[in-house]
């Protein structure tokens, strides 16, 4: 029932009329909380708040996905769909000595205390680290303007697909958004990265 019906209702009960009113508007109160709660059981149920995590999807027509955006990239940083650890895409990045940031910002708000795993699977070869770092991060934004960040790192060398996690991952304070990065400032060596999920632990 919508609110537009309301009105022919109460005009049959005349002085009932509010008792009516107020039995309704409980009613409604009620649905609306079901709608709330079912919303929430499916969130902790366990779904992935990145989009485009396996990056499927095409992109900005500079080879950066749809729903993810870089700092420092070059060319050669790209969505690539020769290397995948599932379907048939993945994000590439190049090591040249500089930092560079590829990164996701999640609209979701929540409170201190809450846990995710942060996961992806990730391909290196012929990384060398040096004074650099190949790592996903996931941070928390705090509503005050502050973070706090949790992460895994990539490791050196040539390595397969391999699937690597951070759980759990746990908000320090209230925050109203999330942000996904991996952060890449390896001297030398290619990395691929696949299906990066941030899933909610019930």
């Amino acid at each position: 029932m919508s609110i537009s019906n309301i009105k022919p209702i109460l005009s049959k009960y005349g002085p009932q009329s509010s008792r009516v009113l107020a039995a309704l508007l409980c009613a409604f109160g009620v649905a609306a909380l079901a709608v709330a709660i079912l919303a929430g059981s499916a969130l902790a149920a366990g779904s992935n708040l990145v989009k485009n995590g396996s990056f499927e999807g095409g992109t900005h027509g500079n080879g950066i996905p749809n729903k993810w955006s870089g700092t420092n990239l070059t060319t050669a940083d790209k969505r690539v769909c020769n290397q995948s650890a599932a379907g048939d895409c993945s994000f590439k990045m190049v090591g040249n000595g500089v930092s560079k940031l590829f990164k996701q910002e999640i609209a979701v708000g929540g409170l201190a205390g809450d846990e995710f795993t942060l996961s992806a699977w990730t391909k290196g070869k012929d990384v060398v680290l040096g004074g650099g770092e190949a790592r996903v991060y996931v941070y928390f934004n705090h509503t005050d303007g502050s973070a706090n960040s949790l992460q895994f790192g990539i490791p050196a060398g040539t390595t397969p697909w391999s699937s690597r996690y951070y759980s759990p991952a746990t908000a320090g304070e209230n925050y109203d958004s999330i942000r996904i990065q991996i952060q890449f400032s390896i001297d030398s060596g290619k990395i691929w990265v696949d299906k990066v999920k941030l899933v909610p632990i019930p």
